[in-house]
């Protein structure tokens, strides 16, 4: 039993991907970074590499702890969820992915968790360019905030955003990554998003920019 549900997540995740670089190569939407986080096994990371890697010049970027998860605040409380678990170490990591054939100057790992790490002098680093794709793996509403306050600098029209834990707490709307995403949206008004694929575990938007302002000169259209 164990060993079918894995293979059909695997192939969940397969069908996210792919439809993802499918979307993208359309579009041209050929450079850009692969935000990642929360890479715990490297599957995701070694997932995007495999699937992106021959039609897009992208330098993949893992944002995690390395130390599994954090202390869980009181809206993030459920049984499976305790310090320390889904820890990888970096160099664990780093190993893994390279291994499995992504060149070492293509990718970057940020250590720290996100509360402490997601700095505006990181984002300074990583700037002018902007994100083609970020995989939100961070299980916790807790989590998920600092990470798209962070990211919303790297956003461009055709940016995708993955919430892997999008049906987490049983889909509760005001718990996990589901909470946090419509915050983030509430509070940013002006950028427009649209739904993109999902499965029974994850769920994909895609970023379409900023709300055009109308002009003096344009008539606003009845809503």
């Amino acid at each position: 039993m164990t060993v079918d549900h894995e293979a059909f997540r695997h192939r969940q995740r397969e069908y996210i991907y792919l439809s993802i670089a499918r979307f993208a190569y359309l579009n041209r939407l050929i450079e850009g970074y692969y935000f990642e986080f929360g890479s715990h096994t490297g599957r995701t990371m070694r997932m995007a590499w495999n699937y992106t890697k021959d039609l897009f010049a992208w330098t993949y970027v893992a944002f995690d702890s390395f130390e599994g998860l954090p202390e869980i605040p009181e809206i993030d409380q459920q049984p499976i969820w305790y310090p320390g678990k889904l820890a990888t170490s970096e160099t664990d990591f780093r190993s893994i992915v390279v291994r499995s054939g992504m060149p070492p100057d293509r990718l970057v790992t940020v250590k720290g968790f996100y509360d402490q790490s997601l700095i505006p002098e990181l984002a300074a680093r990583f700037l002018p360019k902007k994100a083609a794709l970020i995989y939100v793996d961070c299980d916790l509403y807790s989590s998920t905030v600092p990470v798209l306050r962070f990211c919303k600098a790297f956003l461009q029209p055709g940016t995708v955003i993955v919430f892997d834990d999008w049906f987490c707490f049983y889909g509760d709307p005001d718990r996990g990554e589901r909470r946090a995403w419509a915050e983030f949206c509430q509070a940013n008004p002006d950028l427009r998003f649209v739904n993109f694929v999902g499965t029974n575990e994850a769920q994909a938007f895609i970023c379409l920019g900023e709300r055009k302002k109308p002009s003096a000169a344009t008539p606003r259209l009845p809503q």
